[in-house]
């Protein structure tokens, strides 16, 4: 047979063998519908969609002053229903993790906000706190502001509750009155009568707290309760505009290397999935074959060897190439995945088509009997396609685990594909997972190939 013949009876083999395929709906379903539906379901689930439980909002804290009253607010904040804290030594490293989309803010509680508390009533502002945001995430920003303005009225009850926070605040609002150049001599001496009232008040309060065991300095208990409560109720009723915390939020850009939605994540999971059915589904088909005696009469036809192989393999390529760009079409245009860089991604996808059409070849006559060789086949696929990241995305999985899906083909096919979308890799990354691919690729097309010249000349 000339070249021009090999060839055509190559593509019949191959026409023949994806018409079984799309002949029969079950395994057609398996190999093109269900990944697209696979990787929606988790793009849907990642992002949170449908209105369900949504997970907690991730939260970076950086508190800058040790004091007590600090600590307090900050330990209120992780103690917020709804909220993931994570605790920051600096502001920049917090800063780094909400640029990089894996917090939706951080928080900063600035070194001199105990102070500002105490002169609250003295200046009239409390302190400052700051939050670095993404602004991708605008509805969680606006809970976020809330709940802070929350707490900080929190705080503000709290030193209402504390005799020894409220004698300094009464000491520099006496200082600030007998200071005050605008003030005449008749008012400060109303208010600083009011001012020796509330401080005697306080004291005898201490005094019976001693005499009776009870501390007066507690938070919510003692005799410091009813004036703090009563305080509280004053200012909140005569101060409804009144804010003991100045919040300013300012928005950080996400950088452009990371995923911009959910479905950027789930549609490498769903090409691993689409892969995983292209496979199987040709290792049935081959078993199937072997079965009925379908290889051994083309092993006796003046087809060579070489032309049948080619031709199984021919239409396992086409099929995982058409099932890759099918979810890279949908997601493209009805979820807004980034195809930056459309040579890179018919790279990645041709890479990985190739790499496992040589694990199918490979997995297809590795069994000597038909059935063993289909489930054997599948299984060993399965577990590829869960450690590789059919399950969860490789990017989040543990470190150790990432290195043991080092193994699965399907992992560097992931990272084919991420790298030319979401993470816009050079030619020169790209060249490692496009390699390893084409690398296994060979080795298993060169040795199924072998083993199935072998089981033509036991068959001639």
């Amino acid at each position: 047979m000339n070249i021009l013949q090999t060839i055509s009876a190559a593509v019949a083999i191959a026409a023949t063998d994806l018409k079984l395929l799309l002949r029969d709906k079950l395994d057609a379903f398996f190999t093109f519908v269900f990944p697209l539906i696979f990787a929606i379901f988790f793009g849907w689930v990642f992002g949170g969609a449908g209105g369900g439980e949504t997970g907690k909002i991730e939260l970076g804290i950086v508190q800058l002053d040790k004091s007590a009253s600090a600590t307090a607010f900050a330990d209120d904040l992780a103690k917020l229903d709804g909220f993931h804290v994570t605790r920051f030594d600096d502001v920049a490293g917090a800063q780094d993790k909400v640029r990089k989309g894996e917090l939706v803010a951080c928080v900063v509680i600035p070194e001199d906000f105990n102070a500002k508390f105490e002169d609250l009533f003295v200046t009239g502002a409390g302190p400052t706190v700051r939050g670095y945001v993404d602004p991708s995430r605008r509805g969680e920003t606006g809970l976020l502001e809330g709940r802070l303005t929350e707490l900080a009225f929190k705080g503000m009850t709290r030193s209402f509750t504390n005799a020894d926070s409220m004698k300094k605040q009464l000491a520099k609002a006496r200082e600030s009155i007998d200071k005050s150049k605008d003030t005449d001599a008749s008012r400060k001496f109303v208010f600083n009568t009011f001012l020796t009232g509330i401080e005697g008040l306080l004291t005898d309060n201490a005094r019976r707290a001693a005499k009776e065991g009870v501390s007066d300095n507690g938070p919510g208990t003692g005799p410091g309760t009813g004036l703090g409560t009563g305080l509280g109720t004053g200012l909140g009723t005569g101060m409804d505009n009144f804010r003991p915390v100045t919040i300013e939020l300012e928005q950080i850009k996400r950088d452009s290397n990371g995923p911009t939605n959910s479905y950027e994540v789930s549609l490498p999971q769903g090409i691993v999935w689409g892969l995983m059915g292209c496979v199987t589904a040709f290792i049935g088909t081959l078993a199937v074959d072997r079965q009925r005696g379908t290889l051994v009469r083309l092993m006796c036809s003046p087809l060579s060897t070489s032309t049948i192989i080619a031709g199984k393999s021919l239409a396992g390529f086409v099929s995982c190439m058409a099932v890759q760009w099918l979810l890279i079409g949908v997601f493209a245009f009805a979820f807004k995945v980034r195809v930056p860089e459309p040579l890179m991604l018919l790279l990645a996808t041709t890479c990985a088509s190739l790499g496992f059409v040589g694990l199918m070849m490979f997995l297809a006559v590795m069994g000597r009997a038909s059935d063993g060789s289909g489930g054997m086949g599948r299984a060993v696929v399965l577990v590829l396609a869960m450690i590789g990241g059919g399950t969860i995305p490789v990017f989040i999985m543990p470190k150790i685990m990432q290195t043991v899906s080092g193994i699965s083909p399907f992992s560097w096919a992931v990272r084919a594909i991420e790298g030319a979308t979401w993470r816009s890799m050079s030619l020169a990354e790209m060249m490692l997972p496009c390699g390893v691919l084409l690398g296994i690729g060979a080795v298993g097309f060169t040795l199924g190939a072998m083993m199935f010249r072998g089981r033509a000349k036991a068959h001639a």
